[in-house]
């Protein structure tokens, strides 16, 4: 029976390794147990490729909370079995605690404690990932805020010296017409005879 990693079971459904884990997580809390490695790490098998497409698609279409769909998922695949393994997975009775060794055929029991600690530690993991991707979502949102605030800054500013020329001109133009009148008055007056200043 063929194993997979978070990550391959990502590369496969076409999801983060942090949404997996989520998944994950929320099956567990659902009753549904996965193998662990040695290593204390998830062991997804083939069904579990099904499982997370589906789990994916019915969270994409935003109608059900996460912790229904894991409920209703756990209730559908509780029967699929491990091979070599009798017991159900998902079976909230009986929670299967067990690693498997894959250098050898032996199997190693963990405690409740020890099971919980590894489980903690792991649930600890998957929110400290979702964090690094919130932050650099949130990094890629100000980088684009910055972008947007430095683009209306130019644009003012592009703005400010159009109006600023247009005003500029404006004036030139105004008191360029003021000093053409002032001349022509001017020289209309120098060309009145001396006796014309008389007239009414």
């Amino acid at each position: 029976m063929k194993e997979y990693q978070s990550s391959q079971i990502a590369g496969i459904v076409g999801i983060s390794v942090a949404t997996v884990r989520k998944y994950a997580q929320y099956m567990e809390k659902a009753g549904y147990m996965f193998l662990r490695n040695e290593s204390g790490h998830r062991v997804f098998l083939d069904e579990h490729i099904l499982l997370f497409k589906e789990f994916n698609g019915l969270s994409k279409t935003g109608s059900l909370s996460l912790g229904h769909i894991a409920n209703t998922l756990a209730a559908k695949y509780q029967d699929i079995k491990f091979e070599g393994n009798d017991e159900h997975i998902g079976s909230e009775a009986a929670p299967d605690t067990t690693l498997i060794d894959k250098g050898s055929e032996h199997k190693i029991t963990l405690t409740d404690e020890q099971y919980n600690n590894l489980i903690n530690k792991l649930d600890k993991l998957a929110m400290l990932d979702d964090m690094a991707v919130q932050l650099d979502q949130q990094k890629e949102f100000n980088k684009m805020l910055m972008e947007q605030l430095e683009q209306q800054q130019k644009y003012i500013e592009q703005r400010l010296d159009k109006r600023d020329g247009q005003l500029i001109e404006s004036m030139r133009n105004s008191m360029d017409q003021r000093q053409a009148m002032i001349e022509a008055a001017v020289a209309k007056v120098s060309q009145k005879k001396w006796w014309e200043f008389w007239k009414v």
